[in-house]
């Protein structure tokens, strides 16, 4: 079996800002991704539960691509991350139909 290396990039972010974390990607390469509702979890401030009274909701968007993509997408994370909240993890990942990535 043949497999593609590529990057994957977890990226948990509040939903505000959903819309420029989808259009940054697909301006930098990536030629899709998944978006999942966060509901609950635990972090720096202990744990949370989104009950969806008050508090925005929260997204793992989860993306595959390229060393480039990947790298151009860091630089726009680490800048936005300096105002607002979320986290971002990179892995290796082996893909098949590597072309649709």
């Amino acid at each position: 079996m043949n497999l593609t290396p590529k990057k994957k990039l977890d990226i948990f972010i509040e939903t505000h800002a959903l819309a420029r974390l989808e259009a940054m990607l697909g301006e930098v390469g990536f030629k899709g991704w998944s978006v999942f509702t966060g509901v609950e979890g635990s972090g720096l401030h202990g744990a949370w539960r989104q009950t969806g009274i008050v508090e925005g909701e929260a997204r793992l968007v989860i993306a595959i691509g390229t060393e480039a993509a990947c790298d151009a997408a860091l630089l726009w994370l680490a800048d936005y991350f300096k105002s607002y909240p979320g986290v971002v993890a990179v892995s290796d990942v082996g893909v098949m139909r590597g072309d649709r990535f």
